[in-house]
């Protein structure tokens, strides 16, 4: 009797057959057989499923269209492969560098959501160690995430395909021009950065935390991250500075620590509105992506609006 493959049905024939392909490509599954194929929630720009190969599950991802105009593929598998052996990413089985596609090990285990970094704290505090951990290996990545040449960049692949950015943006751009004078004065100490921790990128497998997802990995200031799980959580002030404590290992945050979270909390939604902008540029759904970009541009210019952002340069100049 041939065993039956479960396959959700929501998965196009398309995508069932590029699985097939993908896991063909591995030396190791040369002699398995897929089992199961189901969908994994989450995931803006790439298709996620969890695949049984001969009974042990692995995570695969088949990249989006057109990403590999923006995404380094390259030095997301050298990032990936660098934090699995540090015991931060899921372990890489197969990487192809120039669609992005890959598998990995399947982690079992409880991915976090928004809720849970509320519900329980210590969420937050286990985080900002993993952030440590990984900022202070010594470990150099292959690029460098200049979030502010990122941001030209995405700024001039819309100006390419003629495609219209937010009413505002002037005020926007005078803002970013004004924290990059400050930052050219006190440029950070760079260290290797994920640059993407949404809550969904972080699993719990009850003795350890993961962060997954190297795609947008690079050399940054580590700030970054940081303040963009603040906002991917949603942390209210009282629990940036638990995020902060727990990273500096100290019951004293100064000026200059909490004025430089502001100010990449700025930088990322910054950042991330132009991002949602251009995934409409190359053809994603405008409804999936307008409001996305359009709340994080809102939320930067609160901001300034609030004061919070001048605050903030004027205390990591001082």
């Amino acid at each position: 009797m041939v065993e039956k493959i479960l396959i959700d049905e929501s998965i196009s024939l398309e995508h069932v057959g590029k699985i097939y392909q993908l896991v063909s490509k591995v030396p190791e599954f040369k002699n398995s057989r897929i089992n199961q194929i189901e969908i994994l929630p989450g995931g803006l720009t790439n298709s996620n499923y969890k695949v049984t190969i001969s009974g042990v599950d692995y995570a695969l991802r088949i990249a989006g269209a057109g990403t590999a105009e923006y995404i380094n593929r390259p030095a997301e598998k050298h990032a990936a492969q660098l934090m699995a052996e540090l015991g931060i990413n899921a372990e890489v089985i197969y990487y192809d560098e120039t669609t992005g596609d890959q598998i990995c090990r399947f982690i079992h285990g409880k991915t976090l959501h928004i809720p849970d970094f509320h519900q329980n704290e210590d969420y937050i505090v286990k985080a900002a160690k993993v952030f440590r951990k990984f900022h202070e290996s010594g470990l150099e990545f292959l690029t460098e995430f200049n979030l502010l040449q990122e941001m030209e960049n995405y700024k001039n692949l819309l100006i390419q395909k003629n495609y219209n950015f937010y009413d505002g943006a002037e005020t926007l751009e005078k803002n970013v021009a004004e924290v990059k004078k400050v930052l050219a004065i006190n440029p950070p100490k760079l260290a290797p950065c994920h640059n993407d921790p949404l809550c969904e990128n972080w699993i719990d497998n009850g003795e350890k935390l993961f962060l997954i997802d190297w795609e947008y990995c690079g050399m940054n200031d580590p700030m970054f991250d940081l303040a963009a799980l603040v906002l991917e959580a949603d942390l209210n002030e009282d629990q940036e500075r638990l995020l902060l404590r727990s990273y500096y290992d100290s019951d004293v945050i100064t000026k200059k620590q909490y004025g430089s979270l502001i100010i990449n909390k700025f930088l990322c939604d910054a950042l991330w509105s132009y991002w949602a902008v251009l995934q409409i540029a190359t053809g994603k759904p405008h409804e999936e992506y307008w409001h996305y970009g359009l709340n994080r541009f809102n939320r930067a210019l609160t901001l300034v609006a609030n004061g919070k952002l001048q605050e903030a340069l004027t205390a990591f100049d001082d």
